[in-house]
Order: structure tokens, then C-alpha cells, then sequence
């Protein structure tokens, strides 16, 4: 129990804009096989705008939960930035 106590208090860190508290918090924790872990670390690794780690995480939680929107959602939403391109950077 203590572990999803504390993937919990990461999740608060992150919603309160305490990125570097979330990232040392979920640091200390052991990695867990769960939906929950994998989003976690996904949303961390996309805040620091670690696209791979944050692509394999949310890649990890559709292995355990194949009709999961939220890791879906991330995943198109990182795809997006990825492929972004603006002509007009490339045409001065």
C-alpha cells in the first residue's frame, strides 16, 4: 500500500507545478508493473520533454492496458510535437 501512497504524492506534486519534488519523489520508488507507475513516468519524462522515455512509458502502460485513453492521448499528443513542422523557419 505504501507504494501507491506514494505514486499518489508524486501525482499531487505534478498537478501543483512541483515538477523536480514528482521527478526525485518517483526517483525512490520501485518499479512497478501497473498502469499507474508507467502513466507516472510517462508524465514526468514528458514534462522534462524526455520524448523517448516518455513515448517507451506510455508504450508500457498499452502493453498492460491496451484501451487506455490517457497513454493514448500522450502518445499522439508527443507524435504532434515530434513531427511539427513550420515552413516558414526553413524559408527566410
Amino acid at each position: 500500500m505504501k507504494g501507491k501512497n506514494n505514486i499518489q504524492e508524486v501525482e499531487n506534486l505534478l498537478k501543483a507545478e512541483k515538477a523536480e519534488q514528482a521527478k526525485q519523489l518517483f526517483a525512490t520508488l520501485e518499479e512497478q508493473p501497473t498502469v499507474a507507475y508507467f502513466l507516472l513516468k510517462g508524465k514526468i519524462e514528458q514534462k522534462y520533454q524526455n520524448w523517448g522515455d516518455a513515448i517507451n512509458a506510455f508504450n508500457r502502460v498499452l502493453e498492460i492496458d491496451p484501451q487506455n485513453i490517457e497513454a493514448q492521448n500522450n502518445l499522439h499528443l508527443i507524435n504532434n510535437i515530434l513531427s511539427f513542422w513550420n515552413p516558414d523557419l526553413l524559408n527566410p
